[in-house]
């Protein structure tokens, strides 16, 4: 397990003085490479070996957003390096160490050249001691668009340079605040608060490329859940963002 203490800042809240779920993302990405850092497992042992991490999944339950100014620690939890895959836990406490936030992180290594998934070499999984998994829900990586429900589509999008990360392609936080976005255009106010996110990531977005945000909206079990297709102009997603209420 790593974890580092933190102090939320007035450039990750949103207009209710609260981080916004883009920025927990962020915290629990950070708090990736911070683990990695000197290790077999950083992000520069690995390109240098011609390798990367690609996340595929997220999945994150929030019990409070903690507001400006509030003093939290952020941690992660390395729980099974297998095959072609790495599973991390996250989670963010507050001062009295209190768990606020906790999710499911999905990985495969990447070879950068060919761009497929390869099996973990035995010193890049040594660099992640395993730990014990949290207490939370854990579904399957995979989201499918649903069959029921209200349909809306968002005016589409580019993506540009503010988007990409050090692996030049769209940052895993972006393709939440794409969708976050799409909903308050398309009427729905600010979602960036909800008790839960899931993410399926599908195919990586370059600089240039358009997004045409598909919006489902309906309701499960007492819960409004919106599922936010992220689409290229042939109608496959790069990503689908499911957001619970």
């Amino acid at each position: 397990m790593y974890s580092f203490d933190a102090k939320i800042r007035y450039s990750e809240c949103g207009v209710n003085k609260k981080l916004s779920l883009p920025a927990l993302v962020n915290y629990f990405q950070d708090c990736t490479n911070f683990h990695s850092a000197g290790t077999d497992g950083s992000w520069e042992v690995l390109m240098e070996k011609g390798f990367a991490w690609m996340i595929l999944f997220w999945e994150i339950e929030v019990d409070r957003y903690p507001a400006m100014y509030e003093e939290v620690k952020v941690g992660t939890i390395p729980y099974s390096v297998k095959g072609i895959f790495g599973c991390r836990n996250f989670f963010m406490e507050d001062a009295e160490g209190i768990m606020i936030a906790k999710a499911n992180s999905i990985w495969a290594l990447i070879d950068l050249e060919s761009q497929l998934p390869v099996k973990v070499p035995p010193d890049v999984a040594a660099a992640y001691p395993a730990g014990e998994k949290l207490d939370m829900t854990y579904t399957g990586r995979k989201i499918a668009y649903p069959g029921e429900g209200e349909e809306y589509a968002a005016d589409e999008l580019i993506v540009r340079r503010r988007d990409l990360d050090i692996n030049r392609h769209v940052n895993n936080e972006r393709y939440i605040r794409f969708a976050t976005d799409a909903l308050e255009e398309a009427g729905f106010g600010d979602r960036t608060n909800p008790e839960g996110l899931r993410v399926e990531y599908r195919k990586q977005a370059f600089k240039g490329d358009l997004i045409y945000p598909v919006i489902n909206d309906r309701t499960s079990e007492g819960k409004r859940i919106f599922t936010v297709s992220l689409n290229d102009s042939k109608g496959m997603p790069y990503c689908l963002v499911e957001i619970r209420e």
